[in-house]
């Protein structure tokens, strides 16, 4: 603990606490963006993908905090039969899609822009950079090309 005296020999703990919450409260928050368009997520996950676990836990809740009412999240268990044809909706308007990746999680279909096979820490930044740049009709991010299929009509 650091302890931070004045000139008159005043402590400042109370101070120092109250400016460090601030500074963490600051620093961890994530930014809100207000979409001029609400975008559909789809997530396609399989019950005993860690991956999948951890996209849930991390990834949905940034795109809810960072998108709030603009954002629509529709989770699919590709456990589930019922999932099939939304799934295979989502593959038919994929550029470049390889079926050796068929089934393959977790999925993320943005929809009508983009989708996203595989899950590290962190992407969910770059993810949404993406969302937003498609959204805006920009170039998206080289950092995920390689596993990213774009959308086409």
């Amino acid at each position: 603990m650091i302890f931070i005296y004045n000139r008159d020999g005043d402590f400042m703990k109370k101070k120092l606490i109250v400016f460090l919450a601030l500074l963490m409260v600051g620093c961890s928050a994530s930014k809100k963006i207000t979409l001029k368009k609400t975008v559909t997520i789809e997530f396609y996950s399989i019950s005993e993908c860690a991956q999948c676990q951890v996209f849930k836990k991390k990834a949905l809740p940034y795109f809810k905090e960072r998108y709030g009412k603009k954002v629509i999240i529709k989770m699919y268990d590709m456990d589930e039969e019922s999932t099939k044809p939304h799934y295979d909706e989502a593959l038919k308007h994929l550029q470049e899609w390889d079926e050796a990746f068929y089934g393959q999680s977790p999925f993320l279909y943005v929809k009508n822009h983009f989708a996203y096979l595989g899950y590290n820490a962190g992407d969910e930044e770059w993810i949404a950079k993406d969302i937003e740049a498609s959204l805006n009709k920009e170039k998206l991010s080289k950092r995920l090309e390689g596993h990213r299929f774009l959308y086409q009509k």
